[in-house]
């Protein structure tokens, strides 16, 4: 089913289903009318313009000029939600013909159908439909295989969407302003990108020299490139789409670049014919233009390398200009423009990746945020205290997976819980089933305390030497000790300060006896900002999860098996010498056993973070992402409010 929304209300009888009429919809098919006065069976859909009304039914024979008409059975759909796509055969009506001006071979064709009518061509279509449906002779009835409320959009759009008349054979030049002379054989390009390590911004500019077969210039050009999935690529091809749209019609033309990646591709996605692979690549939007342009103005294009950073004096005058780009203040970026069949936008900004995978990650950034503002991550700090980028990498990692796949299900599901705060702890427990589990009852291994998940790495017990608390300390030094080996061993940014290892011992989630939050929030996985923070003066962002990630895992599994097993060895000895059986457990009895495990928080303790923190945020953080590359979750910002609603545009030409 395709729902497609739209600002317009134009046209339009059902809102659910909305095709705006700049859209191309590819699977509108006429009816058949190549057997004219044979038995040629297609399904279809007629609306009838004096009372707005619409027919389905099963065309059986159609009639040329003069005529234009089809005979059609009727059929009515068995329920009156547009969304289903059952129809059952009408046995009669006010607007069937009657039966003896209908051909007996005819009714002998059609046993299930006993309700005919002439309708005109021009308003009917064929249903979208498989080309063989079957029709239960029982129950006379038919399923089609799409909703009669697409169906219906369908015809709409057929019938009343404007005509759109193709580009005129003159209107090729829409990026660029320049016009070339007929004498130009061949052009230089270079692109050119500063990445976020070099420069404020991201930022690309592109340029071309065209000469004649003389080697003369004939002109040369340079400009800035708006900063959209920012890459040395994305310059590289933009230099190529603006060069050919600068030529004249019908030119023959010899193309110099030395990225070698630009030529492979070139191969791929324009010499050869139209492959949707090309779809789901970055700069597909560019590439679709490249061709549209090579088609409409004719034009035989060859691409041969040159060295870079040779002696070819005009390869290396169109690397300086581009570089010049970067710095020269009298240009401004040229509005994009793409001539490319279909364009996704996110506010306002084209999306030239895979739009699969762009879909994707808005869902995945929602979630995110999502996630983020749950009150268990906020009760005693903020926010912004938790790296969620890091958090989302150790967590999404492939030993989690492979241990599930490898029958550790339930250490799965550990890691999950402790992350959410959802273990069935006893003060869990009592909360859920305070029937059951009396709220006085303290820790069975203690009796000192409540046993909340905190409680559960720092329980004395009542042998001290036996303790969780004593077990908990050595894992995490463990933890520390492995990740610092590691963080030495790797190849930092910058050279480490003798005071590395020092000051990574000594920061605040290292603290253990007794346990900072901080400490507390890492045992559950949530690496804290300061300790990436201060990583992050040596490492990058991928080295750091890279190396959290296996020895967070370990360390997991190391309190799973040493701790939470024991724990809950311990627990179901002590249930049953409280009497406590699986009857009680499963008891309707009490407070439903669904009930939010933070449901008695007080909200004004509960959120301290919501009030600052964006609903919205994840937008900024994919407008982030296609403005200055890299991932999603690399733009994190919980404090950016926006003034405008996210929306998502297709369009077509």
């Amino acid at each position: 089913m395709l729902v497609v929304t739209s600002n317009s209300s134009s046209f339009f009888l059902l809102p659910q289903f909305r095709i705006p009429n700049s859209y191309t919809v590819a699977s509108i098919c006429s009816i058949d009318i190549s057997r004219n006065y044979l038995f040629n069976p297609q399904w279809a859909i007629f609306f009838n313009r004096d009372t707005n009304s619409f027919l389905v039914g099963r065309v059986i024979i159609t009639y040329p000029a003069p005529r234009n008409e089809a005979l059609i059975s009727h059929w009515i759909a068995s329920s009156a939600d547009d969304l289903l796509s059952e129809f059952t055969a009408c046995q009669g009506c006010a607007s069937a013909i009657p039966r003896s001006f209908t051909s007996k071979t005819l009714l002998k064709r059609c046993p299930s159908e006993k309700c005919f009518s002439y309708v005109p061509l021009s308003c009917l279509l064929r249903y979208p439909t498989k080309p063989r449906t079957y029709i239960h002779a029982d129950t006379r009835s038919v399923l089609l295989s799409a909703s009669l409320g697409y169906a219906k959009s369908l015809l709409l759009f057929y019938l009343f969407a404007p005509v759109r008349l193709p580009p005129m054979l003159n209107q090729v030049s829409r990026i660029s302003d320049i016009q070339l002379p007929s004498s130009v054989s061949t052009l230089y390009i270079d692109g050119s990108f500063l990445p976020p390590s070099s420069h404020p911004t991201p930022s690309m500019a592109y340029a071309w020299t065209a000469i004649d077969s003389d080697s003369f210039i004939l002109e040369s050009h340079y400009n800035i490139i708006p900063s959209l999935f920012p890459s040395a690529l994305h310059s590289e091809i933009f230099a190529l789409l603006h060069g050919l749209d600068s030529l004249p019609r019908y030119s023959k033309i010899t193309v110099a670049t030395d990225c070698a990646q630009l030529i492979s591709l070139w191969s791929m996605y324009v010499d050869a014919s139209f492959i949707p692979k090309m779809l789901k690549e970055f700069n597909h939007l560019l590439w679709s233009s490249a061709r549209a342009i090579i088609s409409q103005k004719n034009l035989k294009v060859s691409l041969i390398k040159v060295p870079a950073h040779a002696d070819d004096s005009l390869n290396n005058h169109v690397d300086d200009l581009a570089k010049a780009a970067h710095t020269d203040s009298r240009l401004s970026p040229i509005p994009p423009a793409f001539l490319a069949p279909c364009i996704l936008q996110f506010n306002s900004l084209f999306v030239d990746m895979n739009i699969r995978k762009f879909i994707g990650d808005i869902f995945a950034a929602k979630s995110l945020l999502t996630l983020a503002l749950l009150p268990r991550f906020n009760l005693n700090s903020s926010i912004s205290d938790i790296d969620w980028a890091c958090t989302k990498f150790c967590f999404n990692n492939k030993q989690l997976q492979s241990s599930y796949r490898n029958g550790q299900s339930e250490f799965c599901a550990f890691r999950i819980k402790i992350l959410l705060d959802m273990l069935p702890t006893l003060t869990t427990l009592q909360r859920r089933k305070p029937h059951i589990y009396d709220p006085s009852w303290l820790c069975p291994q203690c009796n000192s305390s409540p046993e909340t998940l905190d409680h559960l790495w720092t329980c004395p017990y009542i042998l001290p030497e036996f303790s969780p608390f004593n077990t908990f300390k050595t894992l995490l030094l463990d933890l520390r000790t492995v990740c610092l080996g590691k963080f030495l061993s790797a190849t930092p940014l910058k050279s480490l300060l003798d005071s590395f290892a020092v000051e990574f011992t000594a920061m605040d989630c290292w603290e253990c006896d007794p346990p900072s939050y901080s400490c507390l929030r890492l045992t559950r996985g949530l690496i804290p900002m300061s300790l990436t923070s201060f990583l992050g003066t040596y490492f990058s962002s991928s080295t750091i999860c890279s190396i959290f990630d296996t020895p967070l895992h370990d360390f997991h599994f190391d309190l799973y098996v040493q701790i939470w097993l024991c724990c809950s060895i311990f627990f179901h000895h002590w249930k049953t010498a409280q009497g406590i059986t699986n009857k009680m457990k499963s008891s309707a009895i009490g407070p439903s056993p669904t009930s939010h495990h933070f449901s008695q928080i007080s909200p004004a303790i509960s959120t301290p973070s919501l009030a600052t923190a964006s609903l919205d945020s994840w937008v900024s953080w994919v407008f982030s992402y296609i403005i200055h590359g890299g991932s999603w979750i690399s733009h994190l910002d919980f404090w950016r409010h926006l003034t405008v609603q996210p929306l998502l545009r297709i369009s077509f030409w």
